[in-house]
């Protein structure tokens, strides 16, 4: 029997598979620390799945679906660029994607902590019912074939009778008061993924079951081309208006190296400009004496506007060509952040201060919230996403509390952490 024999795919003899597809997933939100790029298409992005509070005051929400818009133009992103397609049984396969560095990359600010490999989970999910949706141990192997040779996944190859002993989980992927059960096996940090050198282009791994002579390509993983790596420089200020140094997060640093932009390959260096204290400046410039008189009744219209304009004046007139990151004690309502031509925080707690700087600095690099409309080419169609139901980078830890007077409610995700894999390719072109 050849490959590709599909008579006798999913019937009862020596040679013929059990019908399954497998999938790389990384850890959950919860765990996941940043420290690599990931991204999949998810079915709550599509199916009414997430339970959403629109605001504090209702109890329960309803579940909805995350994207509104051009569902293909986000699934787009996720199949485009892709060496092989697949469709194991017939059955429609959408990769996910792993951005790493190479392991031979040498430079402090790359996030050398997963040179040595990412460990991802494996799951394998059943698409007949045969058995009663149980996989069986019939001497299935399950191999791997990587499109290039500098990337390295461990083991190689196993059986799977290893998923046997893994957990068998069920997903409800029912809309409304609708049941669709999903049924897979589970095996978690399963697979060791590194690369030793350069990829040109991007990559692949292919997934295979094997059955006598009957094989099937059952999943894949995509990696990101890594040979070029950009570095963006981020200046940070601390700004003084009321004689208090402004705070930071004992992390700030580490965060943007390592846990947040090395997702999209970008090499983040950091500097430190000196202080810069308003006051000084009070008595032989007027204008800086009413800006700050204003900001000590709380009157902030114009603070923004006028920090540039004095830092250009007086410290770097080149301002708009370079990422400041100006820290200050002066609150603003309802705002912790603002972008422009520098980003500005406004006594930022230190508790959401990596997340916030990082949220600004997306901005700055061509990001729009996820809430507003995506569009991955100029003439393509849009998507969005709805606000605080995610914890990607540029979307918020709040609803929008729309008609109930600003009563938000909590985005359900603790925090923000992650680029989706189009931010990547956005980034990617804005800052090489």
């Amino acid at each position: 029997m050849g490959i590709g024999s599909s008579p006798t795919v999913g019937s009862t003899c020596d040679t013929c598979l059990q019908k399954f597809t497998i999938h790389f997933r990384r850890c959950e939100d919860n765990i996941y620390d940043g420290s690599y790029g990931f991204d999949w298409y998810r079915p709550e992005y599509f199916k009414k799945l997430t339970n959403y509070r629109p605001n504090a005051t209702t109890k329960f929400g309803n579940k909805v679906a995350l994207v509104s818009g051009s569902i293909q133009s986000l699934k787009a992103t996720y199949t485009q660029d892709q060496i092989t397609k697949i469709s194991p049984f017939g059955t429609e396969y959408i990769p996910a994607w792993l951005a790493i560095y190479p392991s031979s990359q040498e430079d402090s600010n790359s996030s050398n902590s997963v040179n040595q490999g990412v460990r991802l989970n494996l799951e394998l999910r059943l698409l007949d019912s045969e058995n009663n949706f149980s996989l069986k141990n019939d001497g299935t192997k399950i191999k791997f074939e990587v499109s290039n040779p500098n990337i390295i996944i461990e083991p190689a190859e196993f059986s799977v009778e290893d998923f046997i002993y893994a957990k068998k989980m069920t997903r409800d992927l029912g809309e409304d008061t609708k049941r669709e059960e999903e049924i897979y096996y589970l095996a978690s940090e399963i697979v060791n993924i590194k690369c030793t050198g350069a990829l040109q282009k991007h990559e692949e791994i292919i997934v295979t079951a094997i059955k006598g002579e009957t094989q099937e390509k059952v999943g894949k993983l995509m990696l990101y081309h890594n040979a070029v790596i950009p570095t963006i420089s981020v200046i940070f200020v601390d700004v003084i208006t009321d004689g208090k140094k402004p705070s930071r997060s004992h992390d700030y640093e580490n965060f943007l190296k390592h846990n947040s932009f090395n997702q999209a390959l970008i090499n983040v260096e950091i500097k430190n400009a000196p202080t810069f204290d308003l006051n000084k400046y009070r008595s032989k410039d007027d204008d800086v004496n009413i800006s700050l008189n204003k900001l000590n009744i709380n009157d902030t219209g114009y603070f923004l506007s006028d920090l540039t304009k004095f830092y250009k004046k007086y410290q770097d007139k080149n301002l708009a060509t370079k990422n400041y990151v100006f820290v200050t004690t002066v609150e603003i309502k309802n705002a912790v952040g603002a972008g422009g031509d520098s980003v500005t925080l406004f006594n930022c707690p230190q508790n959401i201060f990596n997340q916030v700087v990082v949220h600004e600095l997306g901005h700055r690099f061509g990001l729009d919230h996820l809430f507003e409309s995506q569009k991955i080419t100029a003439k393509g169609s849009s998507f969005q996403f709805i606000q605080g139901t995610t914890a990607n980078f540029l979307d918020y830890d709040h609803s929008d509390g729309v008609n109930l007077k600003n009563k938000t409610a909590v985005n359900p995700n603790q925090t923000l952490k992650y680029f989706f894999k189009y931010q990547w390719d956005f980034l990617r072109k804005k800052v090489k």
